[in-house]
Formats: structure tokens, C-alpha cells, sequence
């Protein structure tokens, strides 16, 4: 998508399926390191991770070219707004001070809500999406597979904890 398709469309929808989706599946046993251990190796964006994830969970598996389109939906908004915010939320935590947390904590905030608006802008996306449609079980582990393949040639793509949580919690 060029950057000049990403205008404004309406109110995004921020309290959405995806969003909910993604704060169950990312709160099962293991998922968030494992998705926090892809994040620091390859530079996935945890965000079209669950993204694919929610998708196949919906019975929609997703292109290379179609998983290449949402990330260039978000690109912008996550290299200029979540990862800095991160990277400032980090950089805190390494200086070791408690009388920082405070500060840190709503750092962490702001990163939680920006978070959730690359999830606004993927979930609006997910609308224009014309994926196959796929057994659900097949669809999420490949889509998952499809991502982090895009992200690393060289990386054996495994998620496990991240498709055994988003089949449980099937749409």
C-alpha cells in the first residue's frame, strides 16, 4: 500500500476483535516471550504477528504479498511511534532508578496505547484483505510461518506457544 492510500478513512475502531484476540492469545503461557524472543532476533512486529495469527484464527490464510501489504500499512506509524516509544521505555529500565518507574510506567502506558492504534490501523486493514480461505488450524500456523520467513530467510519459523494459544482461542 503506498503511503498515500494509508488516509484517513473514519474513526478508527480501537476496541475491536483483533485487539481482544491479541490480549488473550498474548496472555497464554509462554506466548509473550516467545513473541518478545522473534521480536529482539528477527525484528518481527509482534503486532502483524497476532495480526496473522487472528487472521488464520478466522479461517483466512494470507499471501506473502498480502502479509507484505498490511506491514506496509502500519510501517510507518510502528518505525516512528511504537518502536521509539519502546526504545525510550528501555533505556529507562537500563538506567537502574527506582524514582524512574514512575516515569517509565507511563512511558509503558503510551506504548500500550500505541500498540493498540497499529492494531486500530491493522484491523481496519483486515477489511480490504480478499485472503483463501483455509482450515483454521492450517491457516494460523501458516500465515505465522509466512511472517516470520519474510522477516528471515535463515530463522527456523516457529512460533508454537503463539499457534497452540490462537487455535485454542479460534474464532
Amino acid at each position: 500500500m503506498a503511503p498515500s492510500d494509508s488516509r484517513d478513512t473514519g474513526p478508527l475502531q480501537y476496541d475491536n476483535e483483533f485487539w481482544r484476540f491479541s490480549l488473550a492469545v498474548y496472555g497464554q503461557h509462554e506466548v509473550a516471550n516467545e513473541c518478545l524472543q522473534l521480536q529482539q532476533a528477527l525484528g518481527i512486529d509482534i503486532n502483524l504477528l497476532l495480526f496473522c495469527a487472528w487472521l488464520g484464527a478466522r479461517d483466512v490464510s494470507l499471501s506473502k504479498a498480502t502479509i507484505e501489504a498490511a506491514s506496509s500499512s502500519v510501517a510507518v506509524w510502528h518505525e516512528n511511534v511504537v518502536r521509539p516509544l519502546r526504545g525510550v521505555r528501555q533505556k529507562i529500565k537500563l538506567l537502574n532508578r527506582n524514582d524512574f518507574e514512575g516515569f517509565r510506567a507511563k512511558v509503558k502506558g503510551m506504548e500500550l496505547e500505541a500498540e493498540q492504534i497499529e492494531q486500530a490501523i491493522l484491523f481496519e486493514h483486515s477489511k480490504k484483505i480478499q485472503g483463501s480461505r483455509a482450515d483454521c488450524r492450517d491457516a494460523i500456523a501458516q500465515n505465522v510461518k509466512n511472517y516470520i520467513t519474510m522477516k528471515s530467510s535463515t530463522a527456523r519459523p516457529s512460533a508454537p506457544h503463539l499457534i497452540d494459544a490462537a487455535r485454542r482461542l479460534g474464532v
